[in-house]
């Protein structure tokens, strides 16, 4: 599927990414997520042309990457060796973090600046994944569950106090429950990673080099203006790390 934006150039720009909701994903013929609209708003300011594929396989985009048969490759973590075949743009707009989601009736109440502020709480965990050592360690009360689905019913429930959870799925998918309005999460992430949109050092597209500069720039715009945020809540329902009605 291409999507155009802006005026034609000597070719589109070859745009790869994994589908996964609410970043990128195909409903109802029609591409869709925070990271197409981002996309195709700084295409438009930038006056380009662009198509984009979702390729199930993140193994084979980064092989189209390093071939030059893509130009650019859709939220990736930076990494030492991807920096070998990937240029990073200096903004991310995305942070891939997780968060302490706790019921809006306890927001104010809980905190969480340090582990012992836990302490007292039943904590859930899902069974097999991979928390960080520190937080595994901490002395803290857990609830195990076998599936990650179960947490927030546990959490509304009063069965646990707290849950870990990836910010942005939970937010999004709570939002389509309609449940958010029982939900707020803690200021502090239990991990946050900003992840970014990244630009092949392989590509033949013309003046490559100047584009990542180019896009930082839009992106800066985008967040000044508001756009960033309008889209984000429309699929987050609030911004993450914004309007979190957790305690200070």
């Amino acid at each position: 599927m291409a999507l155009l934006a802006g005026t034609a150039s000597a070719r589109d720009l070859v745009v790869l990414a994994t589908p996964e909701e609410p970043y990128k994903f195909l409903e109802d013929g029609v591409y869709k997520g925070i990271d197409v609209e981002v996309l195709d708003e700084v295409m438009r300011r930038l006056g380009l042309s662009y198509s984009l594929e979702l390729v199930e396989s993140g193994t084979r985009i980064q092989q189209e990457a390093r071939a030059g048969r893509a130009d650019m490759l859709l939220l990736f973590s930076k990494k030492p060796d991807r920096m070998e075949y990937l240029n990073y743009p200096d903004e991310s707009y995305i942070d891939i973090s997780w968060s302490f989601f706790i019921r809006a009736e306890d927001a104010g109440t809980i905190r969480f600046e340090g582990y012992d502020d836990l302490k007292g709480l039943q904590i859930g965990i899902t069974q097999d994944f991979a928390y960080t050592p520190e937080f595994l360690n901490a002395g803290l009360d857990f609830q195990t569950v076998a599936s990650n689905n179960l947490q927030i019913g546990m959490l509304l429930a009063k069965r646990v106090d707290a849950v870990p959870m990836n910010t942005i799925s939970t937010l999004y998918e709570e939002k389509k429950a309609g449940r958010l309005d029982q939900l707020a999460t803690l200021p502090l992430p239990l991990i946050t990673k900003p992840y970014y949109n990244v630009f092949a050092k392989a590509s033949t597209y013309p003046d490559i080099e100047s584009l990542p500069g180019r896009y930082d720039e839009t992106i800066r715009e985008m967040q000044s203006d508001g756009t960033l945020d309008a889209i984000l809540i429309k699929y987050l329902g609030r911004r993450p790390g914004h309007d979190d009605r957790g305690g200070s």
